[in-house]
């Protein structure tokens, strides 16, 4: 049969009944071999599993609460929907369910992942270098598990022989945490355009709702609840091409998968996106996509191993959107977590004596006030400026033993920086917590350096402390504000740097 004149396997689980088939050998393993004559008829209930819905499965026989599509020559769709041994479908499809769910569908040896795909397993020294073409001197190809992130289509008119009938944009929790620029049809001709939002936020709430149905599932095992709905996703995004007109059109046109569904690549490979040559994965007219029920053995494993890298301390990905959360009616406790990036060529805003008036001197600059930040609804971007008044827990900037009050040991023997600063501007004041990898950024310094005792670098982060906290010392940083899924204002500060007053 013409592979398009088959009915749609719109999620691994589909129930397929074959009629008038031959049962034969094939390298010494049983297959069924359809003739003219054959039909094929694939069966899903009518509404199909989402995220949310728990452990409790669809079980019916009435035909009403079924769906049936098939490839038939000598009867129709009543015909078939009347003819089918409903109770073997409701068992065999409840019996996928489980299977799916509790056991690996695919090969150890045909895996792969994003990471492996683009080359970081190869050479994780160049997770940052843009130019990746030494990424591709061997081609990889196998079987990929991701959510899809974004769903893009090439304008009908710029289609040609040699264009993809579209793309998508896919995650999987490995790789370097950055995301790559759009295909170049989607960015209007803007080569190397940046996403923003990607991994967007449909997907977190996906992920959220999984992990909740997972952890409350019966059958999920005793760790479940250990992993907790990531805030923000780090690993890489990347774009697949679609190149089969039939599988775009499953695609996009009749919704077979939507932003955030996790999907099972079979049979793709490395390959460059034409034009700008940037790295993607190949999905061929030999390879397959199918949606995947959202408890799938390998989504399970997938999610694990993001939430291990989370624990290592790998940073999320900076286009990552934040997964939302309810705000209480009451106001929030605010704490702040910051990154840090100097950038020197700022200057102080003049001073003035009536806060209204500088407030709107900060605005009118492109800059706010810690007290906007407070009221202004999560997820939001600012750029204020501040003092620094103390640390905590408290430090001497002038005793090398005080700085190991700001790092905390973890049980698998790892340290990591965690404090806060407390800063303040004529309007409010906040606890900023550092953490990790933003602290040392930071100090410029590592936890190791200070348990080493590398007295000169312990030197060199009592100066940075002594100088943010000196009275006049004016920082300038970018915070995004987010709410916790506790009900806590938290500020994540992309940037910071010390603007003293001397240079007024």
């Amino acid at each position: 049969k013409d592979k398009s004149k088959l009915p749609v396997v719109k999620s691994a689980g589909d129930v397929i009944c074959c009629e008038k088939v031959v049962l034969q050998e094939w390298s010494g393993e049983p297959q069924l071999c359809a003739r003219k004559t054959s039909n094929v008829v694939i069966v899903r209930p009518v509404r199909p599993r989402r995220p949310g819905d728990g452990d409790e499965l669809h079980d019916s026989t009435s035909p009403n609460d079924y769906s049936a599509s098939c490839s038939c020559h000598d009867s129709n769709d009543e015909t078939t929907h009347n003819t089918l041994h409903w109770p073997l479908a409701n068992s065999l499809w409840r019996w996928g369910q489980r299977r799916l769910s509790e056991h690996p569908t695919m090969s150890p040896n045909c895996y792969l992942s994003i990471a492996e795909i683009v080359g970081d397993h190869h050479n994780r020294q160049n997770n940052n270098n843009n130019n990746e073409s030494n990424h591709f001197e061997v081609s990889v190809s196998g079987d990929l598990t991701a959510a899809v992130t974004a769903i893009i289509p090439v304008p009908e008119q710029l289609r040609r022989r040699d264009t993809p009938r579209g793309y998508i944009r896919l995650w999987d929790g490995t790789g370097p945490s950055r995301t790559d620029p759009l295909p170049p049809y989607a960015a209007g001709g803007n080569l190397n355009q940046q996403p923003r939002d990607d991994p967007p936020e449909q997907v977190l709430v996906t992920i959220e709702k999984i992990l909740r149905d997972i952890s409350s599932s019966p059958s999920s095992g005793r760790d479940a609840d250990v992993i907790q709905a990531p805030i923000a996703l780090c690993g890489r995004v990347i774009n697949a091409t679609i190149w089969e007109e039939n599988l775009w059109n499953l695609i996009y046109r009749e919704n077979m998968v939507d932003v955030g569904s996790f999907v099972r690549l079979r049979n793709v490979n490395n390959a460059k996106l034409p034009t700008t040559g940037t790295n993607c994965i190949s999905v061929h007219i030999k390879s397959s996509l199918t949606p995947l029920p959202f408890d799938a053995y390998e989504i399970k494993g997938l999610l694990k191993g993001h939430a291990t890298r989370i624990q290592r301390g790998v940073p999320p990905n900076p286009t990552s959107a934040i997964l939302p959360a309810t705000r209480s009616s009451s106001r929030p406790d605010v704490a702040v977590r910051r990154g840090v990036s100097p950038n020197p060529t700022s200057a102080i805003l003049p001073a003035t004596s009536r806060p209204d008036v500088a407030a709107q001197e900060m605005r009118n600059s492109g800059l706010s006030i810690i007290e906007e930040c407070l009221q202004k609804p999560a997820p939001a971007t600012f750029t204020i400026q501040f003092e620094v008044s103390h640390t905590l827990p408290a430090c001497n900037p002038t005793s090398i033993d005080a700085i190991k009050a700001l790092y905390t040991k973890k049980k698998d023997g790892t340290s990591s920086f965690r404090f806060a600063l407390h800063i303040k501007d004529a309007s409010s004041e906040v606890d900023v917590l550092c953490l990790g990898r933003v602290a040392e950024e930071l100090l410029g310094i590592t936890t190791q350096d200070v348990i080493s005792g590398k007295s000169e670098k312990c030197q060199g982060a009592l100066g940075t402390l002594k100088e943010l906290m000196s009275p006049g010392s004016i920082c300038e940083g970018k915070i995004r504000s987010i709410l916790g899924k506790d009900g806590k204002l938290y500020f994540i500060l992309k940037s910071m740097f010390c603007i003293t007053t001397e240079t007024v």
